[in-house]
């Protein structure tokens, strides 16, 4: 065998490996999410497609301002999934709009990574003037802006909580689940 031919089958299993070793990027624009609207189909929709791939998958929701509805999505996956948020997402500002007692609800997944510098605004401000239950005993908790069920193995990096209507996170039956610059 020539050695010019070594060299280029050498050249493409390196390659090979390469393209089969990255992580597929879903981009929320792909599943019709656009600044300025709700993303909450769109990713939802990128959710399914990544939980069903067999190779690692990043969603990546881009730079911009999206507002976004109640979202719950649930594996098991069969690859690890990374969310990817670089904009500002904002929930709707009235607590009933949002649909749930917990505005991002993430459960049953292993190898979760969420990152970027994204913002996860809950527009609590609008909420907490209408909250009594300082006053009222019976009173409607107001909801989070995440819940993380049986989780495993996974990681929120360097994202933002701001202005949750109640609590920020909930935590639930989760193991090896680490935040790290999470503000």
């Amino acid at each position: 065998m020539k050695f010019s031919t070594i060299i280029l089958l050498l050249s493409f299993f390196i390659v090979n490996n390469f393209v089969l070793t990255q992580s597929a990027n879903l981009d929320i624009s792909k599943f019709g999410g656009k600044p300025n609207t709700d993303i909450a189909k769109a990713l939802t929709s990128a959710w399914a497609e990544a939980c069903a791939s067999t190779s690692a998958v990043k969603i990546v929701i881009p730079s911009g301002t999206y507002q976004m509805t109640h979202v719950e999505v649930k594996g098991p996956c069969k690859a690890p999934i990374e969310i990817q948020v670089d904009g500002t997402l904002k929930a709707p500002e009235k607590p009933e709009a949002v649909g749930s007692d917990q505005w991002l609800r993430i459960g049953y997944v292993n190898s979760l990574t969420i990152s970027g510098k994204g913002v996860f605004d809950g527009q609590g401000a609008t909420a907490w003037k209408q909250n009594e239950c300082a006053k009222k005993f019976d009173c409607k908790q107001l909801g989070m802006n995440f819940g993380f069920n049986f989780i495993n193995n996974s990681i929120v990096r360097d994202i933002t909580s701001k202005d949750s209507k109640h609590f920020h996170v909930n935590v639930l039956g989760c193991n090896n689940f680490t935040f790290d610059g999470f503000k």
